[in-house]
């Protein structure tokens, strides 16, 4: 029997899952929200697919997981979730950087020339993003450049903020609209296209890691957070703070 492989993806607002067995992506779901409700979410999205499949969590070879960069929050439920199958299970546990998942966006639905340069860009708030460059051989995403937090000032210079990307690069995710318009006036003539990254874009590079028995600690993995946790002010819906006294 081929291998059956869950993938979650969290690192942005969208929460979804995969199913693979073998070279095939047998389910496929996404569900992307204007706030992080992936603790609500994710779970129940997992026993969808299982259910909609007939698997059983007996039935996972292994189970794999955004690696970050992206939203703390999402990061953490996403890997406490898969840590949780793997260790129930005694399956591996496969990391796969957030960003080579949102560049494999590019290839899920349809083809791309061999030597195309995609540059990956997630949101991180403000003038900032989480970025990576890779190049496709026709059967896999080469990366370019390490992951980085890069704060976008036009006056930087393209060849210094993006120094591997060519003429024609392709501009790939959640935070492609904001790239654009910090570039607006450099004369680029980049594509850019807003996508956020799904589990089902994962099923290459999951594979390829089930081939070469690429796996991590399931104890003491911990993703690629790139930048600190900020944590925002409590919402205070009954209006006690104003409330208390001084």
């Amino acid at each position: 029997m081929s291998e059956r492989i869950l993938a979650l993806e969290t690192s942005t607002l969208s929460c979804s899952v995969a199913l693979f067995e073998g070279d095939v992506c047998v389910y496929a779901k996404q569900c992307c929200e204007e706030q992080y409700v992936h603790a609500s979410n994710l779970l129940p999205m997992i026993d969808a697919a299982m259910t909609a499949e007939g698997w059983q969590t007996t039935d996972l070879t292994a189970v794999a997981v955004c690696a970050g960069p992206g939203s703390y929050t999402g990061l953490r439920i996403g890997t406490s979730t898969a840590k949780g199958i793997c260790h129930a299970q005694a399956i591996p546990l496969i990391a796969i950087n957030s960003l080579e998942i949102q560049a494999y966006h590019t290839v899920a639905n349809g083809s791309l020339e061999a030597g195309a340069t995609v540059i990956a860009v997630m949101d991180a708030r403000r003038d900032e993003v989480y970025t990576q460059t890779f190049r496709w051989s026709g059967e896999r995403f080469d990366a370019l450049d390490e992951a980085r937090a890069l704060v976008i000032e036009s006056q930087t210079g393209v060849d210094m903020l993006f120094p591997h990307a060519t003429a024609d690069a392709i501009v790939l995710g959640d935070a492609a609209e904001k790239t654009e318009r910090l570039l607006s006036g450099t004369g680029i003539k980049w594509q850019f296209t807003s996508a956020h990254p799904t589990a089902e874009c994962a099923r290459i590079p999951a594979r390829n890691a089930w081939a070469k028995q690429r796996f991590e600690d399931v104890a003491y993995f911990t993703p690629a957070y790139l930048k600190d946790f900020q944590a925002g002010t409590p919402k205070d819906p009954l209006g006690l703070r104003k409330s208390a006294p001084s």
